[in-house]
C-alpha cells in the first residue's frame, strides 16, 4: 500500500511536470522499462544489486529512455527514481502514470477475455456499447482464454464484469457450498 502511493506520487510528478506532447512518448517508456524489469532477471538484477553503483544504474536507465526518444524531464525523473532506489517501482510507477494520461485524454483501457477469437464486428459493437457506458473512448485488449469455457470477462481498472461460464460455474459452486 506504501509502495503504491509512492508510486503515484512519482507518477503524479512526472505529469505534472511533461508537456501534453511528452505524455505519449514518456507511457511508452515507462511501459518500455516496466515490461523489460518483469521479463528479464538480468535487467532487474542489475537495477536492485547493491553491486552496481547508483550512477552505473542510472546510466543504464537514461540510456534505454534516450533511445525511445524519451522527453528530458522524464529521463532527469527516472535518474532521480534510481538514485533513491526506488526503481523496483517502475511498474507501479508506469501504471500510475497510465491512467493518469487516460485520464486526461479521457481514454479508458479495457480488457476482455473471452474462450474463442472475437470476429471484427463483435469487438466493434462490445467497443462501442463500452464507449457509451463509460462515456470515453476505448483502448481494447483482448486475450483468448479457453479455459473461459464461453462468454466474456470485461475488465475496467480494478472492476472485473464476469460473464463467462467458467465465473457462472465458480459462482454457483460458491452457493452450493454455503448451503
Amino acid at each position: 500500500m506504501i509502495q503504491t502511493a509512492i508510486a503515484r506520487r512519482y507518477a503524479r510528478a512526472l505529469f505534472d511536470l511533461q508537456e501534453p506532447a511528452g505524455i505519449g512518448p514518456t507511457a511508452e517508456t515507462l511501459r518500455v522499462l516496466a515490461d523489460a524489469f518483469a521479463a528479464s532477471r538480468e535487467f532487474r538484477a542489475l537495477l536492485v544489486s547493491p553491486v552496481f553503483t547508483r550512477e552505473q544504474k542510472a546510466a543504464v536507465v537514461t540510456s534505454l529512455a534516450a533511445r525511445a526518444e524519451c522527453p528530458p524531464i522524464t529521463i532527469r525523473l527516472l535518474t532521480h527514481v534510481v538514485n533513491k532506489n526506488r526503481i523496483g517501482l517502475i511498474r507501479e510507477i508506469r501504471e500510475a502514470f497510465a491512467e493518469l494520461a487516460d485520464r486526461e485524454t479521457n481514454r479508458t483501457a479495457v480488457e476482455v477475455t473471452s474462450a474463442r477469437t472475437l470476429a471484427e464486428r463483435d469487438l466493434t459493437l462490445i467497443r462501442s456499447r463500452l464507449e457509451q457506458a463509460t462515456r470515453s473512448a476505448i483502448d481494447l485488449a483482448v486475450r483468448v482464454d479457453p479455459g473461459a469455457i464461453g462468454g466474456l470477462e470485461i475488465r475496467i481498472g480494478s472492476t472485473i464484469y464476469d460473464g463467462t461460464i467458467r465465473g457462472q460455474l465458480g459462482r454457483l459452486r460458491a452457493t452450493l457450498a454455503g448451503a
